[in-house]
């Protein structure tokens, strides 16, 4: 009991603090609350249950709908491009704009990120290139740019009897590319190095080596024919495979958020540098 009273006194004095504040000019930070949205990182949590809806809805409407195509008693016009919205396979609709909009909200953090490091007179290149590179990857989320490099496997004689012939030169692109940005990472502050090259992995893994397995499953239409119904195997197959391309934008996204603070200010938000998570080598140097 005497624990208890002493605890209501506590708040009861904490109250009149805060109402003798709004009196006399702004009530003082009692508990030492951070301001709202300090941490972006928290936008992190609600985007992963967005991701997992998304990948558990798309193959279990796909499956639904291909078990009653034919049928002339159901709208099949109407379920058809029910199942084309939520489509892990399809383009163009909800899974596609989500990582899309994954991957620009990385280039935007990594942009800003180097905007903030420039205004302290430190280079910005080791983060203005992955955000190029997370920005060229959302535009070919939303044109698939990559599936023109079968054209080019198909010019080379490269395709190596895959289905989705533009994975090889796919795997030589990603090969440049992930080496260079390993070395511009090296100039990063190895937190955010690493969450980065984790984010990287995860969604190679989905985008060349789960999509070159699912290549092999795929049932091509025949000359003149409509696309046939593809087995309960490829539609979770290809659901892994985009689910881990999303798991890896997110990622991305959370490392970059995690360096990154907003506060609150009079005039609006404030966007600055976590001084506590240094986002390059120098910084940390400084920082140890």
């Amino acid at each position: 009991m005497a624990a208890r009273s002493r605890t209501s006194s506590a708040r009861v004095a904490e109250d009149s603090a805060v109402r003798e504040g709004a009196g006399g000019g702004a009530a003082p930070d009692l508990r030492g609350r951070p301001p709202a949205w300090r941490r972006p990182a928290r936008l992190v949590r609600p985007l992963a249950v967005v991701l997992a809806v998304l990948v558990v809805v798309g193959p279990l409407v796909r499956l639904a709908v291909d078990g009653v195509a034919g049928r002339p008693d159901l709208p099949q016009a109407w379920l058809t491009e029910a199942a084309r919205l939520v489509d892990l396979d399809e383009e163009g609709n909800l899974p596609t704009y989500f990582s899309a909009a994954l991957l620009a909200a990385t280039a935007a953090g990594l942009a800003v990120a180097a905007a903030l490091v420039r205004a302290r007179g430190l280079r910005a290149w080791p983060l203005a290139v992955p955000a190029a590179v997370a920005a060229l990857l959302s535009v070919d989320e939303l044109a698939s740019l990559h599936e023109q490099l079968a054209l080019l496997a198909d010019l080379l004689g490269v395709d190596a009897g895959l289905r989705f012939s533009w994975v090889v030169p796919g795997v030589v692109v990603a090969a440049v590319v992930g080496a260079g940005l390993l070395l511009v990472a090296r100039r990063m502050a190895p937190r955010l190095r690493w969450r980065l090259v984790v984010a990287g992995a995860v969604y190679l893994l989905g985008a060349l080596v789960v999509e070159t397995v699912t290549g092999g499953m795929f049932r091509p239409a025949p000359p003149g024919g409509l696309e046939p119904v593809q087995s309960t195997a490829y539609v979770l197959l290809n659901a892994v495979e985009e689910g881990l391309e999303m798991v890896g934008a997110l990622l991305a996204l959370r490392a970059v958020l995690l360096a990154l603070r907003v506060t609150a200010a009079p005039h609006g938000l404030v966007v600055d540098l976590d001084p506590d998570r240094p986002v390059l080598a120098a910084q940390a140097r400084v920082a140890a």
